[in-house]
């Protein structure tokens, strides 16, 4: 009896280890499966294990300041103040006035006698009693009258402080007699008068024609 040479047994079909058999297709991937792809990258490595990693890396960048506004911020800020300085137009100085000069005030000489007034006429001036001498009649005095203003005919009474009652002026033995016409303006006359009184103290006035007192001196007795 020969023995037959084995001969190549066919491939199996359809089982698991075999070739897949006719009208076979490739089963669909999962939603999971999908998944799990589309999570990696070219190297093989999550996105997400990619990301944490950048997360770390950011924590330690240096942080932005806000330096570099603030100075930018300054900078306009000046630039607008320059600007505003170079257009607006200066101020005018207010104009400076000048000091008022005094005008010394011209001194006026102060002159002996007492100031009177008519008050008729208007006329002014000033008299005084220059000397006086008692006798036994009665009293002589030297009289002097400067009229400032107006014109001026004046004569003198006394009243004695005795009781008397009031006396005219008289002519005076003395020179010289004071004068018995009018007086203009700016002339200084003098003269003696005389009074027939007592002596005591007298109070002598200057007197017009028509105004009995215009201004007393009194005369010691």
């Amino acid at each position: 009896m020969s023995v037959q040479p084995p001969t190549d047994a066919p491939p199996p079909t359809g089982g698991p280890d075999g070739p897949p058999g006719a009208g076979w297709a490739p089963a669909p991937l999962s939603a999971s499966g999908s998944a799990n792809y589309a999570g990696m990258t070219s190297t093989g490595q999550p996105e997400q294990s990619r990301a944490a990693g950048g997360t770390e890396i950011a924590r330690y960048a240096p942080k932005r300041t806000l330096g570099p506004l603030l100075i930018a911020l300054i900078g306009i800020i000046v630039a607008v103040l320059v600007a505003y300085s170079a257009l607006r137009p200066p101020t005018p100085n207010p104009s400076q006035s000048p000091t008022p000069t005094r005008t010394p005030t011209p001194s006026v000489t102060p002159r002996d006698g007492t100031p009177f007034t008519v008050r008729a006429t208007g006329a002014s001036g000033v008299w005084q009693i220059a000397d006086q001498r008692w006798d036994d009649q009665g009293l002589a005095i030297l009289v002097r009258v400067t009229l400032d203003d107006g014109e001026l005919t004046c004569y003198f009474n006394a009243l004695p402080n005795n009781g008397q009652e009031v006396v005219r002026g008289e002519t005076s033995g003395l020179n010289p007699a004071f004068p018995t016409g009018p007086i203009q303006t700016g002339s200084t006359v003098s003269g003696w008068v005389y009074f027939p009184i007592e002596r005591s103290n007298t109070l002598v006035f200057l007197r017009t024609a028509n105004q009995a007192q215009i201004s007393g001196i009194e005369v010691a007795g």
